[in-house]
C-alpha cells in the first residue's frame, strides 16, 4: 500500500499541482523550447506513474497477474479476508484505463482521419509552385500559411499571402512552417489533445493542451528568426490572417489574437540570454519526474513473486 500511495502522489501532484505551476511560470515564453520539455516530462511523468499504479495492484498477491501465475502452475490458494478490497481495486483500475485508452485512441484516429481529408481535399484545390518543391499555392486572397502533417508533408500558402509577404518575410514563414514539421511539432499536439480528451479532469492536461500550441508556435518562430532575424518573423505574422488552422495543421499565423500579441511582443524585445542554468535545472526536472515512478514500479515488480 506505501508503493501504491506513493505513485498515487505522484500522479496528484504531476497531474494537478506541477501544470498550474508550468503555466504561471515566468520563464516559459523567454525559453519556450525548454518549457516543452518541461510539460513532456511531467505529462510522460504522470502517465509513467499511472501505469505503475496499475502494475503494482495487479502484480499485487491478489492482482490479475498474480492469479494468472497460480491458476499456470495449478496452486490456486484460500485468499485472506482483505483480498476483496484487492479485487474491486483491480476491477476499478482495469476499468479506469481502458476507458482512458479507448476515449484516448479514438480522439487520436479522429484527428488522423481529419487531417487526411484535409490533405486529400487540398490536392483537388492547390497548384505546386515553380521555385519550391514542399510549397502549394492556394487561390485565395486571404493571406495565410500553414503546414499539412501527412505521408507527404505540404506547406500551403494562399496567393494573398504571396502578394502581401515581402521575399524575405516569405522565407521567414516558410522557415517557420518546416521547423513545425521537421520537429514533429504535430505530433506532440496530436498526443496531447489525445491524453487531454481522456483525461481532462486532471488540470495539468488541460493546461498542457491550452499552453502548448503557443509554445510551439513560439518555437517555430525561434527558429526561423535565427536564419530571418526576429524583425522580419514579426512583419510577416502581422500580415498573416488569422484564422483557424485544418485539424492537425499549424497556421504561421496562429489561430487567436491574444496568442499572436504575445508571439509579436516576444520577438519585438531583445532574445533573451542564454540560461543555461533554467536549461539545466529543467532538463533534469523533466527526466527525474519520468524516472521516479519508473524505478518505484520496476523494483516493486522485480521484487514481486509472480508465481507461488
Amino acid at each position: 500500500m506505501i508503493v501504491l500511495g506513493g505513485l498515487g502522489l505522484i500522479v496528484l501532484a504531476l497531474g494537478i499541482g506541477a501544470g498550474p505551476l508550468l503555466s504561471e511560470s515566468a520563464w516559459s515564453h523567454r525559453l519556450p523550447k525548454a518549457a516543452v520539455f518541461a510539460w513532456a516530462g511531467v505529462l510522460a511523468g504522470a502517465i509513467a506513474a499511472a501505469v505503475g499504479m496499475v502494475a503494482v495492484v495487479s502484480t499485487g498477491h491478489h492482482g490479475l497477474g498474480h492469479q494468472v501465475a497460480e491458476w499456470l502452475v495449478n496452486c490456486w490458494h484460500h485468499h485472506e479476508g482483505n483480498g476483496a478490497r484487492w479485487y474491486v481495486l483491480n476491477a476499478l483500475l482495469l476499468g479506469a484505463t481502458l476507458a482512458a485508452v479507448y476515449v484516448s485512441a479514438r480522439r487520436y484516429r479522429h484527428t488522423l482521419l481529419q487531417r487526411r481529408r484535409h490533405h486529400e481535399a487540398l490536392q483537388f484545390i492547390v497548384r505546386t509552385s515553380s521555385e519550391l518543391d514542399d510549397v502549394c499555392v492556394l487561390d485565395h486572397p486571404v493571406p495565410v500559411a500553414y503546414c499539412v502533417p501527412a505521408r507527404t508533408r505540404l506547406i500551403v500558402v494562399s496567393s494573398g499571402a504571396l502578394d502581401r509577404l515581402e521575399d524575405g518575410e516569405l522565407q521567414a514563414v516558410l522557415a517557420h512552417e518546416r521547423a513545425h514539421l521537421r520537429h514533429r511539432h504535430h505530433v506532440i499536439l496530436t498526443v496531447v489533445d489525445s491524453l487531454a480528451a481522456a483525461l481532462a479532469w486532471l488540470p495539468t492536461f488541460r493546461a498542457a493542451r491550452r499552453d502548448l500550441p503557443l509554445l510551439l508556435e513560439m518555437t517555430a518562430d525561434e527558429i526561423a528568426a535565427r536564419r530571418w532575424g526576429r524583425a522580419t518573423v514579426a512583419a510577416a505574422l502581422r500580415k498573416l490572417a488569422i484564422s483557424p488552422s485544418p485539424a492537425g495543421g499549424l497556421a504561421a499565423g496562429g489561430s487567436d489574437h491574444s496568442q499572436l500579441d504575445k508571439r509579436l511582443a516576444r520577438l519585438e524585445t531583445p532574445p533573451p540570454a542564454d540560461d543555461a542554468q533554467v536549461r539545466r535545472l529543467t532538463r533534469i526536472t523533466a527526466m527525474t519526474s519520468i524516472a521516479v515512478p519508473l524505478l518505484i514500479s520496476a523494483a516493486w515488480i522485480s521484487a514481486t513473486p509472480l508465481l507461488c
